[in-house]
């Protein structure tokens, strides 16, 4: 186990997550089979039940409801929520390897470094959504 507290971890992704709101990246949670899947059943009934005109109300019917059901965008802050522990510590150490200069486990001082070299800063977040990308599937959104 880590000589680094679980603790350290979490607080200091929330930092990140923190400056992934300030930048207004999103990250894209991809539902497209669910949502496929509830329009599809939804036109099935629909047309077995109406015939051509069943097909369509069934299918937009379905549409707006896979649309309600699915969501596309989460912060970074829910998706770190969302981690066992095992993958906030991979991500927590990718970090660490970028701000090799400071230690992680102190949040003050990983504060002051992201909000004083935006050169740091960017590479804090290049290789969080290289790790989103990587180890997650996930795809990242910038508004």
């Amino acid at each position: 186990m880590s000589s680094i507290a679980p603790q350290s971890v979490v607080k200091s992704l929330e930092v990140v997550g923190e400056i992934f709101q300030e930048e207004n990246i999103k990250i894209c949670v991809k539902e497209s089979v669910k949502g496929g899947l509830i329009t599809g059943i939804a036109a099935l009934v629909g047309g077995l039940l109406g015939g051509k005109s069943g097909l369509i109300a069934g299918g937009v019917m379905g549409t707006v409801a896979a649309c309600s059901m699915t969501n596309d965008f989460k912060s970074l802050l829910q998706i770190i929520n969302e981690m066992d522990y095992e993958k906030q510590k991979k991500l927590f150490d990718t970090i660490q390897n970028v701000v090799s200069s400071i230690d992680m486990s102190d949040v003050v001082k990983l504060v002051v470094l992201l909000s004083t070299s935006q050169s740091i800063k960017q590479a804090v977040i290049h290789e969080t959504i290289n790790f989103l990308r990587n180890e997650m599937s996930l795809e990242i959104c910038r508004s």
